[in-house]
């Protein structure tokens, strides 16, 4: 009703509606893994596009706009103030502004912090929507040679020895082919686990893919102990294990590196 108490016309009611206007969109935008022109065409315009990029590093991603010639708004969700800068964000998206989520590389909210981005977005009906793109998850389980028609991922494995024994010794028979984000310190104790409880296991390891570095290796547990020494810390490392099948074959292990130019 108006201020008099009167009904309002429908030029008020029009006017009312036109001073109101929709909330921006959250764009979940996947970066690459590794090589920084694995990116698709239409996340390379979504980034152009949005007024703010919600970061994991701003130096990360500054990096990888400046090799695509794209200059924009950078800020952080995290680690620090995570709750602050969500609420800081969400303003921006109740104001038609469109933000963009990326992480360090990959898919956002896939071994990262965004989802709490995310969930908050659809919590105060955000539109949201998905530019996909590289993931080092899928991208290790295609090259590994094993079945990725049922996978369980980990991002997180158990830090003692103890606790990732008893972790692994519960998977001894799952069918499922398994895909691990191993910090590249613990790959050696992971593999000597490994020997213990699934020796006869193949496995798979992607470190550094689509980068100069890249290098694969598949086979099992003990042979792939004396292949590899010491890896860099800065290294990324996916592990993939074949699931349980009775009866099955195991293949010679094999160790290739392939350049990326």
């Amino acid at each position: 009703m108006a201020r008099d108490g009167s009904q309002p016309n429908d030029h008020e009611v029009e006017g009312r509606t036109t001073l109101s206007s929709p909330p921006g969109t959250l764009y979940v935008v996947s970066t690459p893994i590794g090589h920084p022109d694995d990116i698709t065409l239409r996340a390379l315009a979504t980034l152009r596009r949005v007024t703010v990029i919600a970061s994991e590093d701003p130096r990360v991603t500054q990096a990888l706009l400046a090799h695509h010639g794209i200059t924009a708004t950078v800020t952080s969700y995290g680690p620090f103030q995570r709750l602050d800068k969500v609420r800081l964000l969400l303003h921006r998206l109740t104001q038609g502004q469109d933000v963009a989520l990326v992480s360090d590389n990959g898919t956002p909210v896939i071994y990262d912090p965004g989802s709490l981005f995310v969930a908050a977005a659809y919590q105060a009906r955000i539109p949201v929507k998905v530019i996909p793109g590289p993931s080092t998850m899928t991208a290790a389980t295609a090259i590994s040679g094993f079945s990725g028609d049922a996978i369980i991922f980990e991002g997180h494995l158990p830090s003692t020895n103890r606790r990732l024994a008893q972790y692994l010794s519960q998977l001894h028979k799952e069918r499922r082919t398994l895909v691990f984000y191993v910090d590249p310190r613990a790959l050696i104790r992971l593999l000597k686990i490994l020997a213990q409880i699934l020796p006869t296991r193949q496995i798979a390891i992607a470190m550094n893919l689509t980068t100069r570095d890249e290098t694969f290796s598949r086979g099992v547990p003990g042979e792939l102990l004396d292949q590899f020494g010491a890896v860099p810390k800065e290294s990324a490392v996916t592990v993939v294990i074949e699931g349980y099948r009775a009866g099955s074959q195991h293949y010679s292990s094999s160790r290739r590196r392939m350049t990326t130019r």
